[in-house]
């Protein structure tokens, strides 16, 4: 090695949960792995409000217990949640699951992005991983056997095959020439975590009002963490409001479900946007998490999501390391597994937007009598929610 420059199998490109999950996978299963991440590095601080937030589902958690964190990330304020209730503001729709009816142990957990992040760091560096915090890239040379990736500062990390994973704007994806599929929304999420005078019970709460869809989420502290999607313009409006005006605002957007808003963190705002790339490899390079696609968080799947691309990518590498990571069969392997998929999931959440978001009254009715069917159907409703599962 010349500085910090090397030779490596994989190099992981994104530190966040899909990320680092990538990479810890790679190098559990004998890879040698470089991960380069332009934020500094994770770490979870105990008392710090919750801000961001995820909500996984059992295969998420099927793929952190085989790497090794499922109990670190949990130990670090993780929640499950047993029930879910969804419900329309403008007709009799509704919809309720139950993690004992449908014999899981739980529908969901409620996890901390940063606790999330941090758990796998740690694995990471427990294992060996060559770390690069607050690194950026500033070329690449594409090669037929390898990628050759210019950091700034001059190390130079040789690679046989390079993981997108740097999010839903991805640069490298750009630098690649992969074409995506833009959806704008015109929409916002306003997240923010707020204390309600009754329990949350352990439930996973969701209320549609046309083009605006309030979600609180149960936290292990009895806090919820809340996604108030809405227009551009109405998101704005509410940024600007204070503290009382906003939680008096929330609890009306939430029909009152859970009492009095008693208190209310700093709000951060994201714009929400569809994504899908053309093509999820190309070269020595494939694409991972949103990286590859983004979906309205209508439903909560998009962690999820890309938990499920890096479960596909590991099982379509060879099972032994000194192999062709980057081999055509394993990529085109791993893009025919995902994209469909996820193609598929964002379609349904753009159809479910639409639905609960139309005014028309033909709509409306038959909206709740749509969902009220699926409500008292219990194979039905077991399907929907096992396929949300993930099983």
């Amino acid at each position: 090695m010349i500085g910090r420059s090397g030779e490596f199998d994989c190099v992981v490109v994104g530190g966040g949960a899909a990320g680092a999950a990538t990479a810890l996978g790679l190098l559990q299963a004998g890879w040698r792995v470089a991960l380069v991440e332009r934020k500094p590095r994770p770490r979870f601080p105990r008392g710090t409000p919750v801000t961001r937030v995820a909500t996984l589902n059992a295969a998420s958690m099927r793929l952190l217990e085989d790497l090794g964190v499922a109990r670190a990330v949990l130990d670090r304020r993780g929640h499950a949640f047993y029930r879910m209730e969804v419900w329309d503001a403008h007709s009799t729709a509704a919809i309720r699951f139950d993690a004992d009816d449908l014999g899981v142990p739980a529908l969901g957990w409620t996890v901390e992005l940063l606790a999330l992040e941090t758990s796998l760091w740690e694995a990471l560096e427990a294992n060996g991983a060559d770390l690069r915090a607050e690194t950026r890239w500033r070329a690449i040379d594409w090669r037929p056997d390898r990628v050759d990736l210019h950091l700034q500062g001059g190390d130079v990390l040789r690679t046989r095959l390079l993981v997108a994973a740097d999010g839903g704007e991805s640069p490298l994806r750009t630098r690649a020439g992969i074409a995506v599929r833009r959806t704008p929304y015109h929409a916002s999420g306003v997240v923010a975590t707020v204390g309600t005078r009754f329990a949350h019970e352990d439930t996973a709460w969701q209320r549609f009002d046309h083009d605006a869809i309030v979600a609180f989420l149960p936290l292990a502290d009895g806090r919820c963490s809340i996604v108030w999607s809405q227009p551009d313009y109405a998101a704005e409006a509410v940024m600007a409001l204070d503290d009382d005006a906003f939680a008096r605002a929330l609890e009306d957007a939430f029909g009152g479900r859970l009492g009095t808003i008693e208190s209310v963190s700093p709000r951060h705002l994201f714009p929400l946007v569809g994504r899908q790339a053309q093509d999820y490899a190309r070269g020595r390079l494939v694409l991972v998490g949103d990286a590859a696609h983004t979906i309205h968080p209508l439903a909560g799947q998009g962690l999820n999501l890309g938990f499920a691309d890096v479960q596909a990518l590991l099982e379509a590498l060879p099972n032994e390391a000194g192999g062709d990571p980057a081999g055509t069969d394993a990529l085109r392997e791993y893009t025919r597994s995902r994209r469909l998929e996820n193609e598929t999931m964002l379609r349904a959440m753009e159809g479910l937007r639409w639905l609960f978001g139309s005014r028309q009254p033909v709509v409306t009715a038959l909206r709740a009598a749509g969902v009220r069917q699926t409500d008292r159907r219990d194979l039905l409703k077991r399907f929907f929610a096992l396929r949300a599962l993930g099983l």
